[in-house]
């Protein structure tokens, strides 16, 4: 299961349309749209921007910005995060895509992506000194201004 799916701070050059169909086309937006329409708002909507032979997530006025991606085991995205230092003790998870297959009522929807983007996702900034709480800013099934709160011992 783990082994199929890789996280990288990247994508291949290579893999530009895959991952245009992820984060903007993904068939299962309509499930958070009203919540994806409120984090725009709030941060900016996402750009896939090139360097070099990697693409990465941009988001105009928000330089720090961040991103992990799942990868296939043929370099395909199948989940992205983008995700950025709020204050000190915070981490906010602004967008994120999965792949219907993996998404709830997918073929692959037992592999539990989306858990395990979140758990590396915290993974990764348990390294930054100061960070307590990984936010979600949206979730399926909840009001747009809501923020789902995962602290730092549950995500281990």
């Amino acid at each position: 299961m783990s082994a199929t799916t890789e996280f990288k701070s990247y994508v291949p050059v290579a893999q530009r349309a895959a991952l245009e169909r992820l984060v903007f086309f993904n068939s299962c937006q309509g499930r958070v749209s009203d919540c994806i329409a409120d984090a725009i708002e709030k941060f900016g909507a996402p750009e896939i921007v090139a360097d070099r032979d990697r693409l990465r997530i941009y988001m105009k006025g928000m330089p720090d910005v961040q991103s992990l991606f799942a990868l296939d085991k043929s370099g395909r995205p199948v989940g992205v995060a983008v995700y950025t230092r709020q204050d000190v003790e915070h981490v906010t998870v602004m967008h994120l895509s999965i792949d219907a297959e993996f998404a709830s009522g997918g073929t692959r929807a037992g592999e539990q992506l989306l858990l395990r983007l979140l758990r590396e996702v915290r993974r990764s900034t348990r390294r930054v000194k100061g960070v307590r709480r990984v936010e979600l800013y949206y979730a399926s099934g909840r009001a747009a201004s809501q923020r789902w709160r995962m602290p730092a011992k549950a995500m281990m």
